[in-house]
């Protein structure tokens, strides 16, 4: 019997020998493969990117997760309770790993052997653990599990060495998913109840907090009675300790579960599309690829939606009213052929009628999700076609034989309808934030931003930069120029009306269009120069030394000219212009801004005897505020009787209308006091829009009711002149008086001064006219003194 006795004793201490050797080993062989914890110190999750309009109206979002960060302090109480109560009720209290949670676990899973679902011990510091340090862990069998659970447990103690407790729920109230493609209780709270996480109601977070434990278990669509089980039993563990009162987990038990999830990855408002792009693009160029779905960036756009709204639809109905037979939609395949076998060969031989020379005959294949072409290659299917096809109830299907259009950076998608297309863009001329862009008729189904992408001659809309460059050389607006026909050098530049009217001034000259007065401004200045300037106004970066170029020949955008236009009003300062005025990281700490000007003295007492703080202005001297107001002056006159007469509407306006050879393209670019709007107007493929399709009617007219709405219940503004160049103006008077007295002493009546103010031409001009750019380099010689002209008589034009 005593042998018996120390038999069993024996094996008892074999198998609690084995049990501690397994143990050590297990422990051992956890340690060695340990991720370093220190990580979590600085551990930042990928985080979306929200994109906000400028009156803090959200309009898009950049995610590869939908995860927004929000810090601990701003996570409410109860929602914090809620997580606690359903995963972890004692985590302010352990130390990372709930030993009598995992007691408990063990007894309840060895008492409930064969039950589908073991109960867990995992602690909110272990699925930390779990989700950021062992994401790559092997769970495929029992050993390999148990192995992650002592890791988890190991790691879990570690990390409560290196962060406090605040610090391990803020990571986990961001980190943890939550269903439909949310990460973190911000993101969850817009996805399933619409509104920030400091709005939820103790039932709200309460759901939320039954969520990780199975979000798809609990999926309030398909399973809401469960959904609304699970939601109460968080409820009352809340109340069980001590979390919330017995009646408010009464009241949160009564209050029904009203989710509509909107599962939101990457997306954009409609209305704003053409600024969520850029902005996407440019935060890209600035910050690396993957910047706006991994920084969690809070990006204040320069939007006004209400001013994007009027553009989109001042764009849209002026360019149905030139094209009213435009299609829009996708119009199906051309024809079918079978994916079968040798494809390629056969789509080789096929003979269809190409709707434009560059257009590519394709086969859809891989369920819809390629596109075959004619050499046998296969390209993916871009989403936007996919969204374009569905859009016009002619989704693409395996068979179908579609025509490919190539867009301007080379890649391929479906054939778009050659309609008029056009493009409008509108600046703030003292800050250059761009308020409102619309790239397109289909700019969402294309991806195709005409606005920033399309490079087109501007016509004579350029004439500005040059004259500018002129005064700057110390022409004024009263310089005679003649307007004579330019002969000789292999190239005779035409006026639109094909009229010469002898000499005139540099102010008429612009008002009336005329070419020969603009290249021989050029000639005279230098095209060098007039480079230097567009170069200087952010038209062009490198202009050929080609007197073509100064009647517009070179291509540029309607962002770019916009801009230039801008330099105008803004007292002869450049600002470049942007999308987004302020970019903050998730703690709303300023990442970037546009405006860079420093003010210390903003940041002391005021000074009531010093006045305001002062600051530097904001841009770069290009030109003058003297060039700058008689650019203006000249300008204005263009619209008050000039080719763009027609986009007056009784508020201070001023701008230049632009047209190129064959009338292809057609511009106004314009200005009030406070806003800068350019407009063009042409086909993607470049044709005549009709015969006589100038920038006044095409372009004016899309101008002048975008502005008017614009400009909708806003103060009436007036150019101003600067007291700097009205005292510069007043000394070159009292010095041409001085200068007259001399010449006939005899007059010495006083003469009454004249008021500082836009005046209007003497010689009002009644014909509109413009000019294709021509295409060679002229030279010529100077041109022999003529009379003045007469004055042009009215026309009418269609």
């Amino acid at each position: 019997m005593r042998t018996y006795f120390k038999t069993i004793a024996l094996f008892f201490l074999v198998i609690m020998a084995s049990g501690v050797l397994g143990a050590v080993i297990l422990v051992n062989m956890a340690l060695k493969g340990l991720p370093d914890h220190q990580r979590l110190a600085n551990y930042q999750p990928a985080l979306s990117s929200t994109i906000y309009a400028s009156d803090g109206r959200q309009i898009g979002l950049f995610a590869r997760q939908n995860r927004s960060y929000v810090p601990i302090e701003q996570v409410p109480d109860h929602v914090i309770a809620a997580f606690m109560a359903a995963e972890d009720k004692d985590f302010y209290t352990h130390s990372g790993v709930d030993l009598m949670g995992v007691a408990r676990a063990i007894v309840f899973n060895v008492s409930n052997i064969g039950e589908k679902r073991m109960q867990g011990a995992s602690t909110i510091t272990q699925q930390v653990a779990e989700n950021v340090l062992l994401q790559d862990a092997a769970r495929d069998s029992t050993f390999d599990k148990i192995l992650a659970k002592i890791s988890e447990g190991l790691v879990s103690i570690r990390i409560e060495e290196v962060l406090n407790k605040d610090q391990i729920m803020e990571i986990y109230v961001n980190q943890i998913f939550l269903g439909f493609r949310s990460y973190g209780v911000q993101a969850a709270a817009q996805t399933y109840f619409g509104k920030d996480v400091r709005d939820l109601t103790i039932a709200e977070a309460a759901f939320l907090g039954a969520l990780p434990k199975g979000p798809n278990n609990y999926n309030p669509v398909r399973h809401k009675d469960r959904a609304v089980s699970r939601r109460n039993w968080v409820i009352g563990r809340m109340a069980e300790n001590g979390f919330i009162t017995a009646q408010q987990a009464a009241a949160a038990i009564a209050e029904p579960l009203n989710v509509t999830p909107n599962p939101r990855g990457s997306w954009t408002d409609p209305e704003a599309g053409e600024f969520v792009e850029e902005v996407r693009r440019d935060i890209i160029r600035r910050f690396g690829k993957d910047a706006p779905y991994t920084r969690g960036f809070i990006i204040r756009s320069t939007v006004d939606l209400d001013k994007q709204r009027a553009a989109r639809e001042a764009l849209i109905a002026n360019l149905n009213r030139l094209d009213p037979r435009r299609s829009r939609g996708f119009s199906g395949p051309v024809g079918m052929m079978s994916v079968k076998g040798e494809w390629a060969r056969r789509l080789a031989r096929a003979k269809y009628s190409r709707p434009d020379p560059r257009a590519q005959l394709a086969l859809v294949l891989d369920d819809a999700q390629s596109f075959g072409l004619a050499n046998g290659s296969k390209i993916a299917i871009p989403q936007a076609d996919q969204d374009w096809a569905s859009r016009s109830s002619r989704p693409l299907f395996d068979g179908a034989l579609v025509w490919l259009g190539r867009r301007d950076d080379g890649t391929l998608q479906l054939q778009r309808h050659q309609g008029i297309q056009g493009a409008l863009v509108s600046v703030d001329v003292h800050t250059g934030s761009v308020i409102a862009m619309v790239g397109g008729l289909d700019v969402e189904d294309s991806g195709f931003n005409r606005a920033t992408q399309a490079k087109r001659q501007p016509g004579s809309s350029f004439k500005p930069i040059i004259y500018a460059a002129a005064l700057e050389q110390g022409l004024t607006p009263d310089t005679k120029i003649s307007d004579e026909k330019i002969q000789g050098g292999g190239w005779s530049p035409e006026n639109y009306d094909r009229r010469f009217y002898g000499t005139m001034t540099l102010r008429q000259g612009l008002v009336m269009s005329r070419n020969t007065v603009t290249v021989r401004i050029a000639r005279k200045i230098g095209m060098r120069r007039v480079a230097d300037f567009a170069r200087r106004f952010g038209v062009y970066d490198n202009l050929p030394n080609d007197l073509t170029m100064a009647l517009g020949a070179g291509e540029t955008t309607v962002l770019r000219l916009t801009s230039a236009f801008a330099v105008f009003p803004n007292g002869g300062r450049y600002i470049p212009p942007v999308f987004y005025d302020r970019l903050q990281d998730p703690r709303g700490r300023t990442v970037w801004r546009s405006d860079r000007r420093s003010c210390p003295a903003c940041e002391g007492a005021l000074n009531e005897a010093a006045g305001p703080p002062q600051m530097d202005p904001w841009g770069v001297q290009v030109v003058s505020p003297r060039t700058a107001w008689e650019m203006t002056s000249i300008l204005r006159d263009v619209v008050l009787r000039g080719t763009g007469r027609g986009v007056d509407f009784g508020r201070p306006i001023a701008g230049k209308t632009g047209t190129t050879s064959d009338y292809k393209d057609a511009w106004f670019v314009g200005f009030s006091p406070s806003i800068s709007t350019g407009v063009y107007v042409g086909y993607d493929l470049p044709r005549t829009i009709y015969e006589g399709a100038s920038g006044g009617p095409v372009a004016g007219p899309i101008f002048k009711q975008y502005m008017i709405a614009a400009h909708e219940g806003r103060p009436i503004e007036e150019f101003t002149l600067s007291p700097e160049v009205k005292r510069e103006i007043e000394a070159e008077e009292r010095m041409n008086v001085i200068a007259e007295l001399q010449t006939n002493p005899s007059d010495l009546r006083p003469k009454p001064s004249q008021e500082i103010a836009i005046k209007p031409d003497p010689n009002p001009i009644t014909k509109p006219v413009e000019a294709p750019p021509p295409s060679t380099i002229v030279t010529e010689e100077p041109p022999p003194p003529v009379a003045p002209a007469p004055e042009p008589k009215a026309e009418t034009r269609g």
